[in-house]
């Protein structure tokens, strides 16, 4: 068994799409249909795992929000530049108890992205 990927569901597909593509992860597949979004984004520098962007629904209640966790080999405050110098408003990364620097980012949705 592998990680493949998520499924993220959104009722501003679009939004959420093109702030992930703005932190930098690279576009997968395109917008499919306006019915239902269909676009993905490679969440690593591989093909795999893939993060496709869905529209929820109307008349469906948003899912909960999800937390999504990336390890950056010690380059927590690079990232942290880089996502400011893309122009997305952001906390600084603070150190945690156990030595490491944690940086945490709300997309859109609300979701959290972890970043250690």
């Amino acid at each position: 068994m592998k990680f493949h990927g998520l499924n993220y569901y959104s009722k501003q597909p679009q939004k959420i799409f093109d702030f992930y593509k703005t932190l930098g992860f690279r576009v997968h597949q395109e917008k499919e249909s306006d019915d239902y979004f269909g676009a993905a984004l490679a969440l690593t520098d591989e093909q795999e795992p893939i993060m496709w962007i869905w529209s929820i629904p109307e008349g469906k209640d948003q899912p909960c929000c999800n937390n999504l966790y990336f390890t950056t080999n010690g380059k927590v405050y690079e990232i942290y530049e880089n996502i400011k110098a893309a122009g997305i408003e952001c906390p600084e990364p603070f150190k945690t108890f156990w030595g490491g620097a944690e940086l945490i980012l709300t997309d859109p949705d609300g979701n959290t992205i972890l970043f250690i």
